[in-house]
């Protein structure tokens, strides 16, 4: 995950910073050669299966330079990771999915 072009991402956007570059001046070719090296060490990891996940339109530059024959592209988007949470409407504690009672204060949860 991650794998975008510019802050945080592969490579990352802070190598090209003048602020940094004044502050601590680097050799970015080297620089970016170490981020390769890192993403390389990272891929080769994986055991069967590798899921690389990026933002359409803001791929990193490190995943064009995978072989077409090893990658399978799609477009399907991600459900939402944050799972809808709960609360007590009295005392505000968190209730499992399908209670009509919360086991904390006991009071009746309206379920819709």
């Amino acid at each position: 995950m991650g794998l975008t072009q510019g802050a945080g991402g592969f490579p990352d956007i802070w190598m090209e910073d003048r602020i940094y570059q004044v502050i601590k001046e680097s050799n970015h070719d080297m620089l970016l050669e170490e981020e390769r090296r890192l993403f390389y060490v990272a891929i080769t990891r994986a055991k069967d299966e590798l899921f690389l996940i990026t933002e359409k339109g803001n791929e990193s530059s490190f995943l064009k330079e995978i072989p077409d024959d090893f990658t399978f592209k799609t477009n399907v988007p991600f459900k939402s990771v944050i799972e809808e949470i709960t609360l007590c409407s009295e005392c505000s504690n968190r209730l499992d999915e399908g209670f009509a009672f919360c086991p904390y204060c006991g009071d009746e949860q309206n379920l819709d």
